[in-house]
């Protein structure tokens, strides 16, 4: 009975007892506005409060994932939401004056200003600092990492998996599109959060209002990473009590969330739907004062309304837009690999350029960009590629134009005079890794100042092997026909040379059964001959397909035999009895 007592006791004090109560879900209404999108309107008892819920199916066509942009005034969920074309908006991350969030954040796949974010050392004596955990998406890739007090305790939760699981608060993935962060952690990967009471000081010591009922906002992913979680619970008002942290952890839970995270909540917990505008109470969670502005949120792109292309953006089980054969591909701007960000009224799209189609834009000075293109680049081989961009003499104008290239986990940073360019224009060589993850990117952000119709080109790019690889036609060090018979035939077997030239598992055959002297090592040596061998051991040299050494001939090893029956005689002699 003690030890039982003391197991209990530990449970508790790790944070993975059995919750003291489990609220109840009670289904309201439902409905599937976009494909892919789920709306669903919850009552709960214990405690008594209003829920709803987007479910993202994150690999249906036309879905992608956007974050706000860094801001320069708080808005509400529905005035952002409107204002980029999203099709559901929910609040995102805790905010201060500035406008300034808690945590990190991207949107539009730039990162914030380190003065706009928690990140700020500035700000590194204040309790929140580095405390989060985000969650973020990226092209055909989401990931998630966990808070800081999750990973100060990692031992309470055993191996933990996500980004950078042994470091607090890691810069994000490259090539991250929408990030937003939260802080405390609800779901450790399937592990609900739990307390022995609610209210007490060792519930969520990492954030002291989760001790009280309050309006909630939450973000979620499932175990599969292919559906994305935005829930939103009222309260502060006579109808809807809010949660506890606790109790929230318990919801997140139910709805099937693998890692979740709380959102900025109370008056700031706001749920907006295209065509439907603003479903939940945002008005009563402020205290009947009207919908409170926002320092970022989330958004989903959904439905050919969205404007996306059909392709899903984050689904991790999607096929790559294109894969890169080992000889290198041409991509264009029109392609499935091609994306644009930023106000689409600032692209402008033309019929000349490669393929008859480029888009540009003009460059313009501050310190983020406003508009951005990028390429996805998946490759089947790893390899050096020579990266060119092509460029239209007639709309290629700014002499500075800034590329990013990410390529095999490494950052470069080039500038290319797109007005001195006409046609293919080198970017650089670089190694690229087998697989995803990497990209070329162009932005139209100056540091000083710039002209007035100084247009920045987003066309065709091609990239070409430069380095050997099979397939080149070159039969190079290393290949044989085994494993390259592209570029390093068969030919025909030549006795003798100790090479399977013929590729046909045996080395030096013979082929002339009644030669007398088919098989005879034609240098004339008695002591060698060549045999045959079906298991060709590789490594020949070009032209050839393996190498084997000759083994001593029947009559050169006589007299060892002889010697060796020597001495057999002798031990048998010294071993006969006196």
């Amino acid at each position: 009975m003690r030890v039982r007592m003391v197991l209990w006791t530990l449970l508790l004090t790790v944070g993975l007892a059995p919750p003291a109560r489990a609220l109840t879900l009670t289904q309201v209404d439902q409905s599937t506005p976009w494909p892919g999108v789920v709306i669903t309107q919850y009552r709960t008892s214990s405690p008594s409060a209003d829920v709803w819920v987007a479910e993202i199916d994150l690999c249906a066509d036309h879905i992608r994932v956007e974050a706000t942009h860094t801001p320069t005034a708080y808005r509400t969920a529905a005035s952002w939401g409107a204002s980029v074309g999203v099709q559901v908006a929910t609040n995102g991350d805790f905010y201060r004056t500035g406008p300034q969030v808690y945590g990190d954040a991207i949107g539009g796949g730039i990162q914030w200003p380190l003065d706009q974010t928690g990140l700020d050392p500035a700000y590194s004596s204040d309790w929140f600092y580095k405390d989060y955990g985000w969650i973020a998406f990226g092209h055909d890739w989401v990931d998630y990492t966990h808070t800081k007090w999750v990973k100060n305790h990692a031992s309470n939760y055993g191996t933990l998996g996500g980004y950078e699981p042994g470091t607090v608060a890691p810069p994000p993935p490259l090539g991250t599109l929408a990030l937003v962060s939260g802080f405390p952690e609800l779901v450790i990967e399937g592990e609900v959060y739990t307390c022995s009471s609610p209210t007490d000081s060792s519930c969520f010591p990492d954030r002291s209002d989760m001790r009280d009922r309050h309006p909630r906002t939450a973000m979620g992913l499932t175990a599969d990473r292919q559906t994305f979680l935005l829930v939103v619970v009222d309260g502060r008002t006579s109808t809807s009590s809010g949660m506890y942290g606790a109790e929230l952890a318990d919801l997140m839970g139910q709805l099937g969330a693998y890692v979740a995270f709380n959102l900025d909540g109370g008056g700031s917990s706001q749920m907006w739907v295209d065509g439907d505008g603003t479903i939940n109470n945002a008005s009563g969670n402020n205290l009947g004062n009207g919908l409170r502005g926002v320092a970022n949120h989330w958004g989903v792109f959904a439905g050919a309304a969205g404007g996306m292309p059909q392709r899903p953006e984050h689904c991790v089980s999607s096929t790559p837009c294109h894969t890169i054969p080992p000889p290198g591909d041409i991509l264009e701007s029109d392609g499935p690999c091609a994306w644009l960000f930023g106000d689409p009224q600032y692209w402008r799209e033309e019929s000349v350029g490669y393929g008859d189609h480029l888009y540009w834009t003009n460059a313009f000075t501050s310190d983020e960009p406003g508009n951005w293109a990028g390429w996805q680049l998946d490759f089947e081989q790893a390899g050096e590629y020579l990266l060119e961009v092509w460029v239209d003499d007639t709309f290629g104008v700014y002499d500075n134009a800034r590329y990013q290239v990410v390529a095999d986990g490494q950052s470069s940073t080039v500038h290319v005079d797109q007005g001195a360019a006409a046609g293919w224009t080198e970017v650089g060589t670089y190694h690229f890794a087998q697989g995803g993850g990497q990209y070329l990117a162009v932005f139209d952000n100056v540091s000083g100042s710039v002209a007035s119709d100084q247009h920045i080109v987003a066309d065709a790019i091609q990239l070409t092997r430069v380095d050997a690889y099979c397939g080149d036609g070159t039969c190079d060090a290393g290949e044989d026909c085994f494993g390259c018979a592209a570029d390093c035939p068969p030919v025909t077997e030549i006795p003798g040379n100790g090479i399977d030239d013929d590729c046909d598992g045996e080395i030096d055959e013979v082929t002339n059964p009644t030669d007398p002297d088919a098989g005879v090592d034609p240098t004339g040596d008695a002591s060698v001959v060549v045999t045959a061998d079906a298991s060709p051991s590789g490594g020949g040299s070009k032209g050839g397909c393996g190498c084997a050494a000759g083994r001593p001939a029947p009559e050169a090893a006589l007299p060892w035999i002889g010697l060796l029956l020597l001495g057999l005689c002798w031990r048998r002699r010294a071993r006969r009895p006196r």
